[in-house]
C-alpha cells in the first residue's frame, strides 16, 4: 500500500478494506469467466467500477482541502506543547478529508466531515518533541471518501518546529552564589560581579542558615538569642546582564560519550539562561563559539529567551573554534556576567575569548559538580573522555 511521500508527491493507495474488496472482485471475475456466468462477471465489473469511482471521488475531496500548521514557538525537547492546525475547503463543494501531522513522532490525524465550501476547521493536539533540531515532517491531506476502498494522499509543506535542547532545573540563588564564588579566582571578574550583584542592599530580616550562605552574613546576636545560626536576608540587589557562550567541542572521530557531552553542555546552557533571565529580570546574550551570526540578545521574557536559544537547536560540534570578537557582542559585555559553557573541562576557549575581547569569562562544564543544577532526565553529564587542549 502506497502513501504520500515525504516530498509531497500524491499517492493513491488501497486501504485494508480495499485489498479485501479487490481480492473478492478478482475471485468473482475468475469464477464468472471460468463458469461462463455472466451475472457474476457483471457483478465483478460493478465492484471494480465502484473502486475506480472511490479513487476519483477521494482525489477530488482531498484536493479541495488545504491545510496549515499554525506557528509553534520554539519548544524544549521533552516539553509538551500544543500544536494547532487548520483545514480549509477552498472549493465550491463540500469536502470530506483527514489531516495528518507527524511533526512530534507518532502521527496524529484529524477528520473533517462534509466541510462546507470556504469554511475552516481547526484542530489541536498536545505533542512532545523528544530530540532537539528542526522537526521536518510536513502535513498530509487525504481522503477515502465515500467507500473507504482507495485513499488519496498528498503532502502539504508546513513550517518546521524548532526544538531546543532539553532544559534542566537550576536553583537561582545557588547559581548566583556560584558566579560570585567562581569569580573570586579572577580579580577582574570579581570586581565586575561584586559591583553589580553585591551592592549594599537594605536588610530585610533574618532567616535560618542554609548551606552555602557566606559566614559574613551571619547575624550573631540573633544566633545567640535563638541558639541556631541565623543570617541576614537582604532585598534583592541589581543583577547584571548575562553573556553566555556555548562551546560544543568534539574531538576528531567522536564516540558516544563525546556526543553526549555536547548535548549535556547544551542542556546546561539553556538551563542557565532560563533561570538567570527569570530570576534576575535582566537581558541575556547567547552565542555559539566560532559563529558570530549566532549571537542573540533578548529581554528577560520566556518568548525572548526561547528566541535567543534558537541557534542551539542547530549546533553541530567541532574540534576547533575561532574566538568571538568584541564586535560580536553589544555594550552589555562590559558589565555582564560572562560564562563559557563547554562540553570539555578545562577548556582553553575561555582564555582565547579573554585575549580577543579583553574580558574574562567564567567556565563551567557538565562534568563539574554543580550543586545548584539538576540535568534533565536522560542527559548524561559525566563519563571518561579524552580531552584535547588544542
Amino acid at each position: 500500500m502506497r502513501r504520500a511521500d515525504a516530498d509531497g508527491t500524491p499517492r493513491l493507495a488501497l486501504t485494508g478494506d480495499g485489498v479485501i474488496w479487490l481480492w473478492v472482485t478478482v475471485l468473482m471475475a475468475a469464477v464468472g469467466w471460468y463458469k461462463s456466468i455472466n451475472l457474476v462477471l457483471l457483478l465483478a465489473y460493478l465492484m471494480l467500477a465502484l473502486m475506480v469511482l472511490n479513487g476519483v471521488l477521494a482525489r477530488l475531496h482531498a484536493r479541495r482541502v488545504s491545510a496549515a500548521r499554525e506557528p509553534v514557538p520554539p519548544a524544549f525537547a521533552g516539553e509538551e506543547v500544543v500544536v494547532a492546525l487548520s483545514a480549509t475547503n477552498t472549493a465550491a463543494r463540500a469536502a470530506t478529508a483527514a489531516v495528518e501531522d507527524r511533526s512530534g513522532g507518532d502521527p496524529v490525524t484529524w477528520f473533517a466531515h462534509h466541510l462546507p465550501p470556504g469554511n475552516t476547521a481547526r484542530f489541536a493536539a498536545r505533542r512532545v518533541f523528544p530530540v532537539r533540531g528542526r522537526s521536518a515532517p510536513g502535513l498530509r491531506v487525504g481522503s477515502a471518501y465515500p467507500f473507504g476502498l482507495l485513499r488519496y494522499d498528498r503532502g502539504v509543506p508546513a513550517e518546521k518546529v524548532v526544538v531546543l535542547p532539553p532544559a534542566g532545573v537550576a536553583d537561582a540563588d545557588g547559581l548566583r552564589r556560584w558566579l560570585l564564588r567562581s569569580a573570586e579566582g579572577d580579580g577582574r571578574a570579581r570586581r565586575v560581579l561584586r559591583r553589580v550583584t553585591a551592592d549594599a542592599a537594605d536588610v530585610r530580616g533574618v532567616r535560618p542558615y542554609r548551606p552555602g550562605d557566606p559566614i559574613r552574613a551571619v547575624h550573631w546576636r540573633s544566633t545567640a538569642r535563638r541558639g541556631a545560626l541565623m543570617v541576614r536576608e537582604y532585598d534583592a540587589a541589581p543583577s547584571p546582564d548575562l553573556v553566555l557562550v556555548v562551546e560544543p567541542w568534539l574531538p576528531a572521530g567522536p564516540d558516544r560519550a563525546d556526543l553526549d557531552a555536547v548535548e549535556a553542555a547544551l542542556s546546561l546552557a539553556v538551563t542557565v539562561v532560563r533561570t538567570w533571565a527569570a530570576a534576575s529580570g535582566t537581558r541575556a546574550t547567547v552565542a555559539v563559539a566560532g559563529d558570530p551570526d549566532s549571537v542573540r540578545t533578548t529581554a528577560p521574557t520566556d518568548a525572548g529567551v526561547r528566541d535567543a536559544l534558537v541557534p542551539l537547536a542547530d549546533v553541530v560540534g567541532a574540534d576547533r573554534f575561532e574566538p568571538l570578537s568584541p564586535q560580536a557582542f553589544d555594550r552589555s559585555l562590559t558589565r555582564a556576567a560572562r560564562v563559557v559553557v563547554s562540553s570539555r573541562p578545562d577548556t582553553p576557549y575561555a582564555g582565547a575569548l579573554y585575549r580577543s575581547t579583553g574580558r574574562p569569562f567564567l567556565v563551567v562544564c557538565p562534568e563539574d559538580r554543580l550543586a545548584w543544577y539538576q540535568p534533565p532526565a536522560g542527559v548524561v553529564t559525566g563519563g571518561s573522555r579524552t580531552v584535547d587542549s588544542g
